[in-house]
């Protein structure tokens, strides 16, 4: 009986290490005590007062993942360092995350100068990261995602809502007025002037100016005489308001349309002179009280005592950004186990993400030849509120031939 015992007993044994051999490699890691999420913003600088929410929704999002298990039962770490509207501090910030132990295991960045200086580097050095979605910093495909569609693709999306509206057979007359920086200059591609010339839809004027600029009359006498119906900007914060602020002043008709930087930002300070302005967002909006991830974000906005007017696009745009770091991350430990958190496993889950929708915020999907998201709504400003006029939309691809 006992040396019966001993057999099964050592088949038990044999057939348990066996089937632990047969784990995939990492499945017999231990967990790490926590995953660090980091951050490069411009908390001061010319956009701080854009950016700010993003580094609360940063903390709040890591709060709620925490409250609920954290990563597969492991804390999530929030690191969060001031780039201060700087190239050169950005670059700075990213080589102290570079060198820590252990490494974040994915970087997020608010500004898109410091993502173009960096992509080169990340890819070498295999840290992935989602970033604020100028075509230069994502294209080619690399370790950078970013976080919203591109911007040439947001104007796309502008375009075809307008040649859907388009009455009577005279072209849709548009200028474009935006700063003269990276992030402005990303609609400025020959692709977006020629899908607007295939929609029927006129680019008659090309107007930049600096984000330190306060008069705007001269852009704005070229582009009156042009005789434009829409004038659309890609800026952000106070640069909206000088350009719905300076049309009005001059008498212009043309009505004010933009992307992500035309935003609830921009009613705090005038709500007013955006009365029928049009924007594309991806994201919810705060008007949408019944949505439910708008409901969940209030919530942290109101228990960590928030600012109200931290109720801009930025704070979704952060708030999402964790998710999705979280969903892949989950995704690549049901698969491979800790060890295989690494950089390139986490560019290839994220290449294979789709239709990700985190509490109905935002819908992200990815693949390793389009490293950015594709799914946008147009807004107008109705009443003082952003309300949707359409449905989810797919976004054109309008980055330059040379990133297809």
């Amino acid at each position: 009986m006992r040396r019966a015992a001993n057999v099964i007993a050592f088949c038990l044994i044999g057939s348990f290490v066996l089937a632990v051999l047969a784990l995939p490699a990492g499945f017999c890691a231990e967990k790490p005590k926590e995953v660090i999420y980091a951050a490069i913003p411009d908390m001061t600088g010319p956009y701080a007062a854009i950016v700010g929410p993003a580094y609360a929704a940063f903390q709040d999002a890591a709060e709620y993942v925490n409250e609920n298990g954290g990563i597969k039962g492991v804390p999530l770490k929030i690191e969060v360092r001031d780039c201060g509207g700087k190239v050169d501090v950005g670059v700075n910030i990213y080589m102290q995350y570079r060198e820590m132990k252990p490494r974040p295991s994915m970087i997020y960045g608010v500004l898109s100068g410091v993502g173009e200086a960096l992509k080169e580097r990340m890819t070498e050095d295999k840290i992935p990261g989602m970033w604020v979605c100028s075509t230069e910093v994502i294209y080619p495909s690399n370790y950078i995602f970013g976080a919203y569609p591109t911007y040439a693709d947001l104007c796309g999306t502008f375009i075809d809502w307008l040649a859907a509206n388009k009455k009577g057979g005279s072209p849709v007359r548009v200028a474009f007025l935006t700063w003269d920086s990276t992030y402005g200059k990303a609609i400025l591609y020959d692709e977006v002037r020629a899908y607007a010339k295939s929609k029927g839809i006129d680019i008659v004027a090309e107007e930049l100016f600096s984000v330190r600029d306060v008069d705007l009359t001269s852009q704005m006498t070229r582009i009156r005489a042009k005789k434009a119906d829409w004038i659309f900007t890609n800026t952000a914060g106070r640069g909206p308001v000088l350009v719905a602020k300076a049309a009005k002043e001059m008498g212009l008709k043309a009505r004010v349309a933009g992307s992500i930087g035309l935003d609830d930002s921009c009613l705090y300070i005038d709500r007013e002179v955006f009365e029928g302005a049009v924007t594309v967002h991806p994201f919810a909006n705060w008007s949408e009280t019944g949505n439910k991830g708008i409901q969940l974000m209030n919530k942290y906005i109101e228990k960590n005592k928030r600012k109200p007017e931290y109720r801009t696009i930025m704070y979704p745009m952060g708030f999402t950004g964790v998710l999705v770091f979280k969903q892949v991350v989950e995704k690549i430990v049901d698969k491979h186990g800790w060890d295989k958190v690494d950089g390139p496993t986490i560019k290839a889950e994220m290449e294979a993400l789709q239709g990700f929708n985190p509490h109905n915020i935002a819908t992200f999907s990815y693949t390793a030849k389009r490293h950015a998201p594709n799914q946008a709504r147009v807004f107008e400003v109705k009443g003082g509120k952003w309300v949707p006029v359409t449905k989810m939309m797919e976004c054109p691809d309008l980055r330059p031939a040379k990133y297809k």
